[in-house]
């Protein structure tokens, strides 16, 4: 390090005003999100718009204690220069025994390039002003989540002392640069001095003092400083950005709580960017806290948000202005069974309750803006979910929608033929909810209409004992029409199934020949080309040859078995055929695969109405691996 030792320096009011810090930390204050879900939304959004290249940025979030090494250091610099207290409670934030820090940490982006004054302009180069001098500026970039510069005041506001070291290397002349930086905002204030009174912004700056402003430490200095500091998440030759937050308050929550709703708030708020599952998601996220990793889930393990992910692979139904010629976006649907218990907290804070009947809104960059509720579904045990992301040529409309903290689409506050694209493309979208909320009519096999009425209810008890593994999977449909009204599809309680039949069996029982299914989720009621039917999604995990059975049968209910010959007349049930993903369903009562792909199959069974309807899935070796 220099002779010179950097120092705090604060920021006093230009001859020509300026705005206060307390103006960025109160623009946040309409928002109803948690401070750490904010800081999740809007760091992983600040991640994603620094991306660099086709490779994947990698989002980490990190709450420690600083080590017997670190906390000196961090008193010796960080306290040189400090404000009074009365100004800034950095004092007092360095003073604790045991200070902490939660650190957010992006690599594959390009870091906090270009200038590092806010009057130097370099077109195309402004991160590092943008996000450490600037307040409210604004990202017009096309493909960016951000559109404001207030959001960025969300490490400030979780800091005790709203203090907060930024770490960043770029690229400056086709050469890796290595900048460190402090930076704290609070409350504006004046200073009674020989010279008269003077005000302050409220901001103030750690730094290398130059010519009256503070200056970031630079190469090996700031690789110096940052490793003595303990900050020592960017490798060596990567380019990234981490922002150490000092001193973190979660409220009323212990670290624990805390990490455990940032990863909640990860899942929930940026699954999008986790898809494909299994591999190549655009972004990969995780989380430690005191060194031990905290588990992030796949959104297909997260019950409440399974749902979302099914209908962000079937987007397909075109959502459009037909007058004014414009596509406004993409819908997908799905309706399900809804899932047993309450969603997190961080779900909950988003609107989702025990019901399922909710839209994803999202704009072309597929962050998460918001979860609008609709009607709910017309059986309590049933629901639906839509995910709807705008058009990428309307993206500028969504965008000016949004308030500061990117949560709403306040269409009020456009004008003009982009207000009525926007109120059309929203009142689309609750058309949809609508019309999925109520009972579909539907036709069964004679033609007959056939109501959707009471499948969720009915099908509520076979939820529970369909997930598994095995070379057998077991359930009943029961359609008989409840309270006298035609109805499809009841769940038997319980793992047996219907009239004593055995459940899914573990693999360590899959008989000699067989071949072990992988069941994804539980059975769920659907609409194939106009029929009611019911679907089970699985997998087949072993490399080889598969064949694989669906037996539909009639289920007396009354303890004798299944009936194989109904009677004359009387309508069977019967295996419309499979479908790998979201494709087209394919017919036949057996499917001839490979497996060991990771491909997620479907049955898709059509129920024997007013019946009980047993159906039993067999996987066998097929081919040369008979």
């Amino acid at each position: 390090m220099s002779a010179e030792s950097p120092r705090w320096l604060s920021e006093p009011y230009a001859p020509g005003g300026g705005g206060t810090a307390e103006g960025a930390l109160k623009n946040l204050d309409g928002t109803e999100l948690d401070p750490l879900t904010l800081l999740v939304r809007e760091s992983a959004q600040n991640s994603w718009d620094a991306r660099t290249g086709n490779g994947p940025v990698n989002y980490r979030v990190e709450l420690r204690t600083l080590g017997p090494s670190e906390a000196p250091v961090w008193r010796e610099l960080l306290a040189a220069g400090a404000p009074q207290l009365r100004h800034l409670k950095l004092r007092a934030s360095l003073a604790r025994p045991a200070p902490r820090i939660l650190t957010v940490t992006d690599t594959g982006t390009r870091g906090l390039g270009g200038p590092t004054r806010a009057d130097v302009a370099v077109p195309g180069q402004s991160d590092f002003a943008s996000f450490v001098r600037k307040t409210g500026s604004s990202s017009k970039v096309t493909g960016r989540g951000g559109t404001y510069g207030f959001g960025k005041a969300v490490f400030h506001l979780l800091s005790a002392s709203h203090t907060v070291i930024v770490h960043t290397r770029c690229r400056v002349d086709d050469r890796l640069e290595t900048r460190l930086i402090g930076w704290a905002v609070h409350e504006s204030y004046t200073v009674e001095g020989d010279d008269g009174a003077k005000t302050f912004t409220g901001r103030h700056f750690w730094g290398r003092v130059r010519r009256g402003y503070v200056e970031p430490l630079l190469g090996d200095e700031a690789d110096e400083v940052a490793g003595s500091l303990g900050l020592n998440s960017l490798p060596d030759g990567d380019t990234g950005t981490s922002v150490a937050i000092l001193d973190p308050v979660f409220g009323e929550r212990d670290d624990a709580e805390a990490m455990r709703w940032i990863v909640d708030a990860m899942v929930w708020n940026l699954w999008p960017k986790m898809l494909p599952e299994g591999g190549d998601a655009p972004m990969r996220f995780s989380a430690h806290h005191e060194g031990l990793a905290v588990p992030v889930p796949r959104p297909s393990e997260v019950p409440h948000l399974r749902p979302f992910v099914w209908a962000y692979d079937e987007m397909t139904r075109l959502v459009e202005h037909k007058s004014m010629g414009r596509v406004l976006g993409r819908l997908g649907m799905r309706k399900f069974i809804s899932p047993q218990g309450r969603p997190p907290r961080v779900a909950q804070e988003a609107g989702i309750g025990d019901r399922l009947h909710h839209t994803c809104l999202m704009r072309p960059v597929d962050l998460v803006v918001k979860y609008l509720e609709g009607p709910p579904f017309f059986e309590e045990s049933g629901g639906y979910a839509a995910v709807f992301r705008a058009d990428a040529a309307v993206d500028r409309v969504f965008a000016a929608a949004e308030p500061a903290s990117h949560d709403a689409w306040l269409v009020d506050k456009l004008s003009g033929d982009d207000q009525r694209l926007a109120k059309h493309a929203l009142r689309k979208i609750n058309d949809a909810m609508k019309e999925a909320s109520g009972p579909a009519r539907v036709a069964n096999e004679a033609g007959e209409g056939v109501s959707l009425a009471g499948m969720s209810r009915l099908m509520a008890g076979l939820m529970a004992g369909t997930a598994g593994e095995g070379a057998e999977a077991v359930f009943a449909a029961d359609t008989t029409p409840p309270g006298g009204s035609s109805g499809t599809g009841r769940g038997s309680g319980g793992p047996a199934g219907a009239g004593g039949s055995p459940g899914p069996r573990g693999g360590s029982g899959v008989p000699p020949g067989r071949r072990r299914v992988l069941y994804d989720g539980a059975p769920e009621h659907d609409v194939v080309d106009g029929e009611a039917v019911i679907v089970q999604r699985f997998i087949l995990p072993d490399a080889g040859s598969y064949v694989v059975h669906g037996r539909p049968a009639v289920a007396l209910g009354d303890g004798r078995g299944v009936e194989t010959e109904p009677p004359i007349g009387a309508s069977i049930p019967t295996v419309l055929g499979w479908r790998a993903g979201s494709g087209p369903v394919t017919d036949g009562s057996s499917l001839h695969t490979v497996g060991g792909d990771g491909t997620v199959w479907s049955l898709v069974v059509r129920p024997a109405p007013d019946t009980m309807t047993e159906v039993t899935v067999v996987a066998e070796a097929g081919g040369d691996d008979r």
